[in-house]
C-alpha cells in the first residue's frame, strides 16, 4: 500500500507541477477547457495531463473498441501527439490503464494502477497541485499541497455517466477542493448545495485569436448559419435543425461541423435527415479549419435542447463565433441569457418560430464596421487573460477567491 507523503509548503519558491485530471482524451476531436488550461499551465509549469478514466458506460461498438485499442497501446507506449493537437513541451500525456467501472470491486484496483500511472507527480520535490475535471480522482489530492475541481458541465446529468460514482467524488472533494471552479451559474449552485465553501464563478472563453485572425470582411461571406461542436441528442434540439433546414431553402445554407454521436442513442439518423432537407455537414476540423469556415458565415448557432444537462453548459462557442464577427442565435440555454443581456450581438430566441426568424434575419452580411466590433467584443473572452488568472490560482495568488453563498460573474 503506498504511503502518503508529507505536503509540502505551497507558498515555497520552487515552481510547482501539476497534475490534471481531464474527463476526455488528449487527441479528442474537440478541444475544451481542460486542453487549454492543460496548454495555459505548460507556459510556466511542469505538467501532466491524465487522460479520461472512463466515467461514461463502455458500449460495445466500434468507437469505444477503437478508445479501448488506443489507450492499451498508450499505456504500454509513449503517447503520440495527433497532428491535430501538440503537446505543449513543458506537458506529458499520461494514459492509465484503468478498469472503466468505478464502484467498489473495482476501486482498490484502479487506485493503485492510477498512483502508479502518475509516480512521476506523486514523488516530486516540486509543490504538487491536483487539478482536476472529474471529482473521480481515487484520492490523489492526498498527495497534493493544493487541489482544485473545475467543474464544467453538471456531470451526472449526462446520459450514461455514472451519477454514483460523479455524486460520491463531488462529496468527497467538497473538504478538500479550495477553490472549486465553475463555468455555469447552474454549476455553481449545484458545487454549493453539494458542500463545497469556496466556489469561484469562471464561465467558459474561447480560442478568439484564431477565430479573429480568418474573420473576414463583409464582402467575403455568404449567409451561411453555421453549428459547431458534438452532434449530439442530448443537446440538439433536433426538431428546431429540422424546421431552421426547411427554412432557410433557396435563402442561405445550414452548416453542421463536429463529432456525430454514434451507436445507441446516437446522432447518425438525424444529420441523415438534415442532410436530406439540404444541410451540409463539413465533418470534423481543426480549430483553425472552422475558424476559416466561420469567418465567411454570417450566423453563429447554438441550438441546444433544453434539459437538466444544458441547464449547466455554458458555451464557449458563442466566443468563438462572436470572434469570427457573427451574429450568435441561441435557444434560452440559461448561460447564454445571462450573456446576451450585457450585449446585442447574442439573440436568445423560443420557441421554434422565433428562432428561424431571427437566423433568418441575421442572414445578410453585416457591415464590417458591426464585424470589426464583434470581433472587438470576443478579445475580453479569450485564454490569453484567462490563463493569467489559472496560473494565479495555481501559486495562491487568489485572495478574491469568495464563499460559494456570494458567487460572482468573473470573465477572463
Amino acid at each position: 500500500m503506498t504511503t502518503t507523503r508529507a505536503p509540502h509548503d505551497p507558498t515555497g519558491s520552487a515552481d510547482p507541477t501539476i497534475l490534471v485530471l481531464g474527463t476526455a482524451e488528449w487527441s479528442a476531436h474537440i478541444a475544451t477547457n481542460q486542453h487549454y488550461v492543460v496548454r495555459e499551465f505548460a507556459r510556466d509549469f511542469q505538467t501532466h495531463f491524465v487522460e479520461s478514466l472512463g466515467l461514461r458506460r463502455i458500449r460495445l461498438d466500434s468507437r469505444d473498441v477503437t478508445r479501448m485499442v488506443r489507450r492499451l497501446r498508450n499505456s504500454v507506449h509513449r503517447p503520440v501527439a495527433a497532428d491535430r493537437r501538440p503537446v505543449p513541451e513543458r506537458a506529458t500525456v499520461i494514459s492509465p490503464l484503468v478498469v472503466p467501472l468505478h464502484r467498489r470491486p473495482t476501486r482498490l484496483v484502479n487506485r493503485v494502477l492510477l498512483e502508479r500511472a502518475v509516480a512521476r507527480w506523486r514523488d516530486s520535490a516540486r509543490p504538487r497541485v491536483l487539478w482536476t475535471f472529474t471529482p473521480v480522482t481515487y484520492g490523489l489530492e492526498r498527495y497534493a499541497d493544493r487541489t482544485v475541481y473545475h467543474c464544467v458541465d453538471l456531470l451526472a446529468a449526462f446520459p450514461g455517466i455514472d451519477a454514483v460514482a460523479v455524486a460520491a467524488g463531488e462529496r468527497n472533494l467538497a473538504d478538500r477542493a479550495r477553490p472549486a471552479i465553475a463555468t455555469s451559474q447552474a454549476v455553481a449552485e449545484h458545487l454549493s448545495a453539494v458542500g463545497f465553501p469556496e466556489v469561484r464563478l469562471l464561465p467558459n472563453v474561447a480560442d478568439v485569436d484564431v477565430f479573429a485572425a480568418a474573420s473576414q470582411p463583409a464582402g467575403a461571406r455568404r449567409p451561411a448559419a453555421l453549428f459547431a461542436g458534438n452532434l449530439s441528442p442530448h443537446k440538439l434540439d433536433f426538431d428546431l435543425l429540422r424546421a431552421l433546414a426547411v427554412a432557410l431553402r433557396d435563402k442561405g445554407e445550414l452548416l453542421l461541423a463536429g463529432p456525430v454521436a454514434a451507436g445507441g442513442g446516437g446522432f447518425d439518423r438525424e444529420l441523415t435527415e438534415l442532410r436530406r432537407l439540404g444541410a451540409t455537414y463539413l465533418g470534423v476540423l481543426r480549430v483553425d479549419e472552422l475558424a476559416e469556415v466561420a469567418g465567411r458565415c454570417t450566423v453563429g448557432l447554438v441550438p441546444y435542447a433544453l434539459n437538466p444537462y444544458t441547464t449547466g453548459v455554458s458555451p464557449l462557442k458563442c466566443y468563438e463565433y462572436l470572434a469570427a464577427g457573427l451574429d450568435v442565435v441561441s435557444t434560452p440555454v440559461p448561460d447564454v441569457r445571462r450573456a446576451a443581456r450585457e450585449t446585442d450581438f447574442i439573440g436568445v430566441a423560443d420557441p421554434v418560430d422565433d428562432f428561424v426568424a431571427r437566423v433568418l434575419g441575421a442572414l445578410t452580411p453585416k457591415s464590417d464596421p458591426e464585424i470589426s466590433a464583434r470581433v472587438g467584443y470576443a478579445r475580453d473572452f479569450g485564454w490569453r487573460s484567462r490563463g493569467a488568472v489559472l496560473r494565479d490560482i495555481v501559486t495562491g495568488g487568489d485572495g478574491d477567491t469568495v464563499p460559494s453563498a456570494h458567487q460572482e460573474r468573473r470573465h477572463g
